[in-house]
């Protein structure tokens, strides 16, 4: 025999009202000056490479995150007044700070001068040295890897479905030797260059991004001296998965250029970091990721790099 169960829907919306107020009363203002809020510290971003044309620091200062009554009240973080210098044994130099415009919504913002006045050397230690008036000081050190050339790229497709579509979709990798009895670091970027058989002088560009499990960046460990391969970068699609063919109809040229860059360990950890948070961003439930600093007195990444070419006609 079933039993007609009545539900009281006044009884549950009152009790809603009663658990939100609730809620609600567990909220209290703190002042600011409570939580032992510390002063904003220096945040210095600088990455060096042998084939740079400019050697650009950005430095700034932290913002709080105690709510936006506090942080609507920094109008600008860029740090416009320091003495940065760059020293590397008995060379030094002091760069300029500059802010001309880049377009009509951002300035450059950066103290910066011409590579050419002070060469960027594999292997070579570098120290970065920030000062402001009032007394702040942030230092660091890196040191400049040597190269590594990627050895080859290969290109090749496969069947998906997009939209109730077969498609065959068009990518490279590449591949490339680690050297042995050392740590190695890397990041994987490219750029996919071509024109098209209606249009006859314009080039066009698309960067290409890998899809391993950390977006084009790797280490070495526990993998010293192996063959490395890159995870996948598409390049294109084609509606028609019959022939291969097809993917050199779309083009009139086709050239994949691959940069292997070799990062040192503070590129690497910066890098990786700011992977795993943008992973976590809109997942209320991740642990915070904490982003690593390797520069004294304040925050940031002064790392160095250095890249390696290698271009493969498609077309």
């Amino acid at each position: 025999m079933r039993i007609p169960v009545r539900i009281d829907h006044t009884f549950f919306a009152l009790l809603g009202v009663i658990f939100f107020w609730g809620c609600t009363n567990l909220r209290n203002e703190i002042s600011p000056g409570l939580l032992g809020i510390e002063p904003p510290k220096l945040v210095v971003t600088c990455f060096l490479s042998p084939q740079d044309t400019t050697l650009a620091v950005k430095v700034t200062r932290s913002s709080t995150v105690v709510g936006d009554s506090i942080s609507l009240l920094q109008t600008s973080n860029n740090v416009r007044n320091a003495s940065v210098t760059l020293a590397q044994g008995d060379r030094s130099v002091t760069l300029r700070y500059d802010n001309r415009p880049v377009d009509s919504t951002s300035v450059q913002a950066y103290y910066s001068i011409s590579a050419r006045l002070f060469p960027i050397i594999v292997g070579q230690t570098y120290i970065l040295t920030v000062v402001t008036p009032d007394g702040q000081r942030a230092s660091s050190t890196c040191t400049i890897p040597a190269a590594v050339s990627p050895t080859a790229i290969t290109f090749d497709s496969l069947d998906d479905t997009q939209n109730r579509t077969q498609v065959r979709r068009y990518f490279v990798k590449s591949q490339w030797q680690d050297p042995a009895n050392q740590a190695n670091y890397y990041q994987v970027i490219g750029i996919f260059r071509y024109t098209t058989p209606t249009v006859t002088k314009e080039e066009k560009y698309n960067s290409l991004t890998f899809d391993d499990d950390n977006r084009g960046l790797f280490t070495d460990a526990g993998l010293d001296g192996t063959t490395f391969v890159s995870g996948r970068a598409f390049v294109a699609t084609s509606s028609s998965s019959s022939q291969q063919s097809s993917f050199y109809n779309q083009y009139k040229t086709a050239v994949v250029t691959v940069n292997l860059i070799s990062i040192n360990q503070a590129y690497y950890r910066f890098q990786e970091a700011i992977i795993r948070q943008r992973r976590s961003r809109n997942n209320p439930f991740a642990e915070p990721v904490l982003i690593p600093s390797n520069i004294a007195g304040g925050l940031g990444c002064f790392a160095g790099y250095n890249n390696a070419i290698l271009t493969k006609s498609l077309k």
